[in-house]
């Protein structure tokens, strides 16, 4: 019974047409919407990213690197707690404002 559990839950996460590292993220799924640079050289999804003000990192990259590099995965990254400290002079105490920032995606890469 487990294993035809754990069998369905692979075939739907497979025959998904919806990634799941973007099924899987949340609400940063939100910030990039339907955009893909899997498929994409690497030159091409990192102009694409750029002038879509997403930020990027490259997670791994395998292969021969002097030749064709294609992104064959794209991974949300999620969000980071930013920190802001400010010293209240009239209270004589530190005053603490967290804010999210999300840390975009990060590309694989395999060169062939």
């Amino acid at each position: 019974m487990r294993r035809s559990l754990v069998a369905a839950a692979c075939a739907v996460a497979l025959l998904s047409p919806v990634p799941v590292s973007i099924a899987l993220a949340g609400s940063a799924a939100a910030e990039i919407g339907d955009f893909s640079v899997v498929g994409m050289s690497q030159e091409q999804a990192e102009t694409a990213l750029s002038e879509a003000d997403i930020p990027y990192v490259i997670l791994n990259r395998a292969g021969n690197k002097l030749k064709n590099c294609r992104v064959t995965e794209q991974r949300d990254r999620g969000y980071k707690v930013e920190d802001e400290w400010e010293w209240d002079s009239g209270n004589s105490e530190w005053t603490k404002t967290e804010t999210e920032v999300w840390r975009g995606v990060a590309l694989v890469v395999f060169c062939d």
